[in-house]
């Protein structure tokens, strides 16, 4: 369980990842030793994952975000998930219940450049039995889980 104090330093580290420790001690009101215990102890239990920079794919040139929905024989699933979670255009994959077993959400530099990756790699190295691409239009939600 995450304390209340565990809490309130997790949403300070949301803000401001790069916060010195001593700030977030003078925040929550522990000692630094205190505050870096709990880091160790939330990083250790998972609670913590990562420490990340955000950036905006559209402003690097990645300006084509698609999701795909991708049906798969049974047998085939563990085997092209690998496969799958290898391609760098693919920032997300998810193994999911439904009419398809993955959805995958991919960034691409043109829709020339998607037609490419499904004809070229996807296709070619996975074994699909069936597949939808949906081309986000419009953004109007895409945040990270915050506490």
């Amino acid at each position: 369980m995450v304390s209340k104090n565990d809490r309130r330093i997790i949403e300070l580290l949301q803000r401001d990842a790069r916060m010195p420790i001593s700030r977030i001690a003078k925040e929550v009101g522990l000692s630094e030793n205190g505050v870096k215990y709990r880091l160790e102890k939330l990083e250790k239990d998972g609670v913590i994952s990562q420490y990340a920079l955000l950036v905006n794919p559209a402003k690097i040139g990645k300006k084509v975000k698609g999701i795909f929905n991708v049906q798969l024989e049974p047998s085939e699933i563990r085997k092209t998930i690998r496969k799958m979670k290898e391609f760098e255009e693919f920032i997300k994959v998810y193994q999911t219940s439904g009419h398809y077993s993955i959805v995958a959400i991919g960034l691409f530099e043109s829709n020339e450049k998607l037609s490419d990756f499904i004809n070229n790699s996807l296709l070619v190295k996975c074994d699909i039995k069936d597949y939808c691409v949906d081309i986000v239009i419009r953004q109007y939600k895409d945040s990270i889980y915050r506490i």
